[in-house]
């Protein structure tokens, strides 16, 4: 699948009817939202990785005070040198920091425990948008093409029914498909454009596609929306969370 990050005010071509201009300007803006959600679930992923690489960083070097420390203890013979008290201040905020990683890391999954939830909601609406406009698009393209050649193609069907079904009719002996001039009919319009339609790939077709917007939505907003939790899933959550907070008001 194809994916078009912006959507140029200037492709719009003028010939567009108003109800499509106002869809493309909704899905712009539904794009937009769903973007900014999801800047602010990755800046906050991004945020908890390098709040947890601090704090490996600051357990690594508490453990290295911690193994001088306990060295120089030995080495002394249980003698408190003035390089060993420096250690022992050290290592305990060392300790106290990881306990204030752990707090803080807590705090950012706390707040952050929604932002995926609004990035899949965000990425539903755009997507919802976008299928919206490219449906009303095409309904637009088939009832100009019929303004243009819709009565042409009538009758041209109307003359086929008549021709090929008095073909059809006029087999004699055993037949094996339908022979009225309705059912041969249908079958020409399903060899000749239904099957085709059917088996037709329209993301190459971009002479009926509208300017700077692909057939399908961001492909990222696809995987963002597959990861919203189900109603029962949200509400058991949510559920949890009441139960954790009514706990720390206790």
């Amino acid at each position: 699948m194809t994916t078009v990050n912006q959507i140029p005010d200037a492709n719009i071509t003028p010939s567009l009817p108003p109800k499509i201009r106002e869809a493309v300007d909704k899905v712009k803006v539904a794009k937009a939202v769903w973007q900014e959600e999801r800047r602010k679930q990755t800046e906050a992923a991004a945020m908890i990785e390098t709040i947890r690489k601090r704090q490996e960083d600051t357990k690594t070097e508490t453990q290295a005070l911690n193994d001088e420390w306990r060295n120089l203890f030995r080495e002394n013979q249980g003698n408190m040198t003035p390089r060993m008290k420096k250690l022992r201040a050290e290592i305990a905020l060392g300790r106290e920091t990881l306990d204030e990683f752990e707090d803080l890391l807590a705090a950012q999954a706390a707040e952050n425990e929604f932002l995926p939830w609004k990035t899949a909601d965000a990425a539903n609406h755009y997507i919802s948008e976008h299928n919206r406009l490219i449906e009303t698009h095409a309904v637009w393209l088939w009832n100009e093409f019929m303004k243009e050649h819709g009565q042409k193609l009538i009758q041209i069907l109307g003359l086929l029914k008549m021709t090929l079904g008095r073909s059809a009719s006029a087999v004699i002996g055993v037949v094996h498909t339908v022979n009225d001039p309705e059912s041969v009919l249908k079958q020409f319009i399903s060899e000749q454009l239904t099957t085709p339609a059917l088996s037709c790939n329209v993301s190459s077709t971009d002479y009926i596609t509208l300017p700077g917007i692909s057939i399908y939505a961001d492909d990222k907003a696809i995987q963002d929306a597959r990861q919203s939790p189900s109603p029962a899933a949200r509400s058991r959550m949510l559920k949890q969370r009441d139960m954790v907070k009514g706990g720390e008001k206790k």
